[in-house]
């Protein structure tokens, strides 16, 4: 899995991109603990944060004995502990889940130095006294944030997020994209995708994804794309080193809805291929 095989790895200067193409694309916002949630001036952050890791935000609440202490991983469901000694902060974005509006926060709960770091997303019902309906653990690497855009409309009720994370070292970048599904107040991984940057002393290589809707009803089809790039560059003598040629390739995915299932399938296994393709090069 992907979660285990980057547990080793060093990772380069980040040369992975992502970007969608979509009207509806949401903004994420970076609140103090203290800020009220829009349009809700009796709730602030802190109340929502405290139903997922209470010592975060200090003091003890009855609703502290209903935080989690344990959430499944959006991969594999393998249950992971929570801790908060290590928050540092979150983000926020608003989202839809059967035409209901909700507060979803990522939460950075720690960066180790040489392990997947701790990333817990968390969905929030505001209409009333706040309520935890879902958390889970969405780190696959060092670093994990919203993409930018991190909320993409898939039809007249819900939402996509798409959650990144990297990290890095000299030489060579990786990232793993992973579009969630906001359904029945619950998140879903949509997949994960893999994409790897590399940099030497006669070129780059780029792996760069965008998500947009596509057509279909009442989930519209998500169009995911990685332009895999390289370029020449002379950043450095390179002696008598190979390299490979300049060369640009655009590989697509459509994921369709399937009613059966409840559930969005690929068309393609052309991701998975160009995983396999990326790590013969680690």
């Amino acid at each position: 899995m992907l979660r285990v095989l980057l547990r080793s790895i060093a990772v380069a200067l980040v040369l992975v991109a992502i970007s969608a193409g979509d009207a509806f694309a949401a903004a994420v916002s970076f609140p103090e603990l203290s800020d009220p949630v829009p349009g809700k001036t009796a709730i602030t952050y802190a109340d929502l944060v405290r139903l997922v890791v209470p010592s975060a935000v200090g003091g003890a609440l009855p609703l502290d004995d209903q935080a989690p202490r344990r959430v499944r991983h959006i991969e594999d469901g393998y249950d992971i502990t929570l801790g908060s000694d290590d928050f540092r902060g979150f983000a926020a974005v608003s989202v839809r889940s059967g035409e209901l509006d909700r507060v979803a926060l990522l939460l950075d709960l720690g960066e180790p130095e040489y392990a997947i770091g701790s990333a817990v997303l968390a969905l929030f019902d505001v209409s009333g006294a706040p309520a935890l309906l879902d958390a889970v653990d969405v780190a696959f690497d060092r670093h994990t944030s919203f993409a930018d855009p991190a909320r993409i409309s898939v039809g007249e009720a819900n939402d996509l997020l798409v959650v990144l994370s990297t990290h890095h070292n000299a030489g060579q970048s990786y990232a793993i994209a992973t579009p969630i599904l906001v359904l029945d107040d619950r998140f879903e991984a949509v997949d994960t995708i893999f994409m790897l940057g590399e940099r030497s002393c006669a070129y780059e290589r780029t792996q760069s994804l965008s998500v947009r809707q596509g057509p279909g009803e009442p989930f519209a089809d998500i169009i995911a794309t990685v332009a895999d790039a390289v370029v020449e560059a002379s950043y450095f003598e390179c002696g008598e080193a190979t390299f490979p040629a300049p060369q640009s390739r655009m590989i697509t995915v459509t994921y369709r809805w399937d009613g059966a299932t409840r559930r969005y399938l690929p068309d393609s296994d052309a991701f998975d291929r160009l995983a396999s393709e990326n790590e013969e090069r680690l």
